[in-house]
C-alpha cells in the first residue's frame, strides 16, 4: 500500500498540468485506495487533535456549500466543488496510514514545474500563443504552476540533506525556475502578486540555517533572472504590470471597465452593491448571475461583467454568492490549515519543518490569488489545494511521528 500512495502521490503533482485534469488520477486513486481502510481494525494510524481540526474544517466547507445550495435551488452541478473538499477526508486518512515516500512528492512536483514550465514554453515560443495555458485558461495554468514553483522551492533544503543532494538539488531548482517561468509566460497578473511574501517567508525560514547560504543563492538567482525578464520587452513582464496600472488608473478616473483590471473593480463594485439585505444567505450563484444581469439593464453596472460567472474575488464572492456562513467558511478554510502548518515552521527536525514552509507558501498563494480571482469556484484550483494540503499535511505528520520515536 506504500507503493500505492507514492505513486498516487508522485503522479498528482507530476502530470498535474501536463495531461488534462492531470491532478484527478493522483487523487482518484488516494479516495479509491482509502476503501482499504474499512477491512483495517484497528486502523493503522491514530488521529490527533491537530489532524481532527484539519478534517473538521474540510467538513464544514462542505457542508456550507451544501445547504447554500439547497437553499438556492442550485442545479445538481454545483454540489461538485464542495464535495471534492469531503473527498479529501478519507484520502488523508489513506495518508496518514500508509504515508508516501518522500522521493515519491518532491520528485513529482519537481516534474510538475518541470513539465508546466515547458508546456508553457512550448506554447509561447513555438505554438505562438502569447498566453499560454495548457489544457486551461492562462489564469489558472498561471496560478498552478506557480504554486509548483514555489513547493519545489520548500524542497531545496530537503534536497541538501540526501545522498544524492547534487542530483535533488538540480531536479527541484530545474522544477523551482520551470514552474516560475511557467506562471510569468501566462501574463497571468494575479499569479505574481504571492510571490514576493513567499519568498520573504522562505528567506526568513532559512536565515541562520546551514544551508541558508546555498538557499539564499538560488532566490537572488531567481530575482536576478526576473529582473533580466523585466528588462526584456519580448518577455512582456513590465508591459503586463504597467497595462494594468494605466487600466485601474483609467477606470479610477472616467469608469473605464473594458479592460482587464477595469472590469475586475466593476465587479467588486457591483458585488458590494449586491450586499444590502443578503447578508445572512447570500443570492446563490444562479441569483447572483441574475441581480447583476439586472444591474447591467438597469445602467448601473458596466456590459463588460455581465458574462462572468464570479466576481474574481474569492471572498467577495463567497459573501455574495453564500452570505456570511460562505465567507466564514473560506476564511477557514485558508487560515486553519495557515495556523497548522506554521506553528511547526521551527520544529527542531528539519524534514518537518520543510513541509511545514511548504504548506504554508501553499495557502498564502491561495489567499493571494484569492485577491483577484474566485480560484475555488474552478476544479482545478480546487482539487490542487484540498488534495495538495492533505498531502503536505500527512507527510508532516509522519515526519513528526518518525522524529519522535
Amino acid at each position: 500500500m506504500l507503493v500505492f500512495t507514492s505513486v498516487a502521490v508522485f503522479l498528482f503533482s507530476a502530470i498535474a498540468l501536463v495531461v488534462a485534469s492531470g491532478f484527478s488520477l493522483g487523487a482518484g486513486m488516494l479516495v479509491l485506495g482509502s476503501l482499504a481502510l474499512l477491512a483495517r481494525r484497528p486502523a493503522p494510524f491514530r488521529l490527533e487533535r491537530q489532524d481532527g481540526f484539519l478534517i473538521a474544517v474540510l467538513a464544514i466547507y462542505f457542508a456550507v456549500g451544501i445547504a447554500s445550495n439547497l437553499i438556492h435551488a442550485a442545479p445538481a452541478r454545483e454540489y461538485d466543488a464542495p464535495l471534492r473538499f469531503l473527498l479529501a477526508i478519507p484520502a488523508l486518512l489513506l495518508l496518514l496510514a500508509y504515508p508516501p515516500r518522500p522521493t515519491a512528492f518532491w520528485s513529482g512536483l519537481a516534474l510538475g514545474g518541470i513539465g508546466a514550465g515547458l508546456f508553457g514554453a512550448w506554447q509561447f515560443f513555438v505554438g505562438g500563443e502569447m498566453r499560454p495555458g495548457g489544457t486551461t485558461n492562462p489564469i489558472q495554468y498561471g496560478n498552478i504552476s506557480m504554486v509548483l514553483g514555489v513547493l519545489c522551492l520548500c524542497g531545496l533544503s530537503w534536497a541538501q540533506r540526501q545522498p544524492h543532494r547534487s542530483f535533488w538539488t538540480c531536479m527541484l531548482g530545474a522544477g523551482m525556475f520551470a514552474g516560475l517561468a511557467g506562471s510569468l509566460l501566462t501574463g497571468s497578473r494575479g499569479s505574481w502578486l504571492g510571490l514576493p511574501v513567499c519568498l520573504i517567508i522562505f528567506l526568513v525560514h532559512h536565515a541562520g540555517t546551514a544551508s541558508g547560504r546555498l538557499l539564499r543563492g538560488g532566490v537572488l538567482a531567481f530575482c536576478v533572472a526576473l529582473a533580466v525578464l523585466w528588462m526584456i520587452p519580448q518577455s512582456g513582464l513590465k508591459a503586463r504590470i504597467q497595462l494594468a496600472l494605466t487600466e485601474a488608473g483609467d477606470y479610477m478616473a472616467h469608469g473605464n471597465a473594458d479592460s482587464s483590471v477595469g472590469a475586475r473593480l466593476e465587479m467588486w463594485r457591483a458585488g458590494v452593491a449586491m450586499l444590502p439585505g443578503h447578508w445572512l444567505l447570500g443570492w446563490g450563484k444562479q441569483g447572483m448571475l441574475d441581480r447583476k444581469a439586472e444591474l447591467v439593464r438597469q445602467g448601473a453596472a458596466a456590459p463588460s461583467i455581465e458574462e462572468h460567472t464570479h466576481l474574481h474575488n474569492e471572498y467577495l464572492d463567497a459573501l455574495v454568492k453564500h452570505g456570511l456562513p460562505g465567507l466564514l467558511a473560506v476564511s477557514a478554510l485558508y487560515l486553519a490549515p495557515l495556523r497548522l502548518f506554521a506553528r511547526h515552521l521551527r520544529h527542531p527536525d528539519h524534514a518537518v519543518g520543510d513541509y511545514a514552509l511548504a504548506g504554508t507558501l501553499l495557502v498564502v498563494s491561495y489567499l493571494a490569488f484569492g485577491l483577484t480571482q474566485a480560484f475555488l469556484t474552478h476544479n482545478n484550483g480546487v482539487m490542487i489545494f484540498a488534495f495538495m494540503t492533505v498531502i503536505l499535511w500527512a507527510n508532516l505528520r509522519t515526519r513528526m511521528r518518525l522524529a519522535v520515536a
